[in-house]
């Protein structure tokens, strides 16, 4: 009877290179880096996207290498709110109401252009730092100052802050071309004088002015203020 002869499976050298390297990579983490490299991420995919295996995938290390920097999902998301919001300067001592609001609504929108993340990001339950109020402090205090009653200053709060968001949030994601109004014009034909002015002054080639438009309602919203700061005047 012939004995057999069992082959032995020759195994792959390990790649002591590579773990080598993620472990030089796992030493190099440090809190305030896994924070910025969540905040790249948020900016880049939004806040949904973001996870502790998502982010040790971009970071090159293991799960497990984050939970020495952070406890869980929810402290990573806070983390990255507070270090986004917690710099911002949205009380800009001005002694007038009207320049304050601007400049508290002009910093709050450079953030949402700066971060386009950082609005879905707060709307997660528990992630929210104290900072994320602080337009509102502002607003009412400086409302509250101009003799606007309470419930008024807060409408104009919900105002303001809608209105901001939303500008911010199309100039980031978009633009959208069948939402363009110019789009709108040139598909549906010149109907009216005010169409053919605005083809004239906005070519498909001249890209939309954010800042301007931005400006220009923040001031309709503010004139709307004052005119209801003059109307509680006049009782």
């Amino acid at each position: 009877m012939k004995a057999s002869v069992q082959m032995k499976r020759s195994r792959p050298a390990p790649d002591k290179s590579k773990r080598k390297t993620t472990r030089s990579k796992t030493e190099s983490l440090s809190r305030p880096r896994v924070i910025e490299a969540a905040i790249v991420m948020v900016d880049r995919d939004g806040a949904d996207a973001l996870s502790i295996r998502a982010l040790a995938g971009e970071l090159g290390v293991t799960p497990m290498a984050l939970y020495n920097h952070v406890s869980n999902k929810r402290d990573l998301l806070a983390s990255v709110a507070q270090r986004i919001l917690a710099d911002a300067r949205f009380d800009h001592g001005k002694t007038e109401w009207r320049p304050q609001i601007e400049a508290c609504f002009g910093t709050l929108r450079e953030i949402c252009i700066r971060h386009p993340g950082v609005a879905r990001l707060v709307e997660i339950e528990g992630v929210a730092p104290n900072a994320v109020f602080a337009p509102m402090k502002v607003t009412l205090s400086a409302l509250s100052r101009a003799g606007l009653d309470p419930t008024d200053a807060m409408c104009a709060y919900f105002t303001l802050v809608s209105f901001t968001l939303a500008q911010a949030g199309y100039q980031t994601r978009g633009p959208f071309p069948d939402l363009e109004p110019l789009q709108a014009i040139l598909v549906n034909g010149l109907t009216d004088r005010l169409a053919k002015t605005i083809a004239m002054t906005n070519t498909p080639s001249t890209p939309w002015d954010f800042d301007r438009a931005f400006q220009y309602g923040l001031t309709l919203i503010l004139d709307g203020i004052d005119k209801a700061i003059e109307s509680r005047g006049d009782l």
